[in-house]
């Protein structure tokens, strides 16, 4: 791109490192970020939002949070698709109830869970066996006018059959 006379931008540096998280080699997404600040480009939260999730995806849930402080050190606010990776992240590693704890947090920092939050808890509620609490955080969901989408179906079918 630089030959060409075009210079990355935030959104070109995110995309890289969303790439190479979602590969896991945090090696190279590591390394665009540093470029990045280096070349004067300013990462946002998407940006930082992209590295957090693929950490969360891999269960590196401490590198996950060193980031998120970092994020919050340049005063930028994790959105509801930080949280949501974080959540998704928790349940993964079975620590459904540090989660929640995200989950309640969202709504005092101005934050509407959507589709994906919600189906991130319920399923690993269900996992848990939880599933009187998937249920009733089921029923919230649907309260709050959020539609299930199909994975929310999916974990709410896993619920149906811990309840037969």
């Amino acid at each position: 791109m630089e030959t060409k006379g075009v210079r990355p931008n935030t959104t070109t540096y995110t995309a890289l490192i969303d790439g190479y998280s979602k590969q896991g080699d945090f090696v190279k997404a590591k390394r665009i970020l540093t470029e990045m600040e280096s070349n004067g480009v300013k990462p946002n939260t998407n940006t930082y939002t992209a590295l957090i999730d693929g950490y969360c995806q891999k269960g590196m849930m401490n590198e996950a949070y060193k980031l998120r402080i970092v994020m919050e050190s340049k005063d930028l606010i994790p959105n509801v698709y930080t949280y949501t990776s974080l959540v998704h992240g928790e349940c993964k590693s079975g620590k459904v109830d540090d989660a929640l704890k995200l989950f309640n947090e969202m709504p005092t920092k101005g934050l509407v869970p959507n589709v994906m939050t919600y189906t991130a808890v319920i399923s690993g509620l269900s996992k848990e066996g939880r599933s009187g609490e998937a249920l009733r955080l089921y029923n919230q969901m649907i309260e709050a006018g959020v539609i299930p989408d199909a994975a929310a179906y999916s974990a709410l079918s896993f619920l149906a059959r811990q309840l037969e």
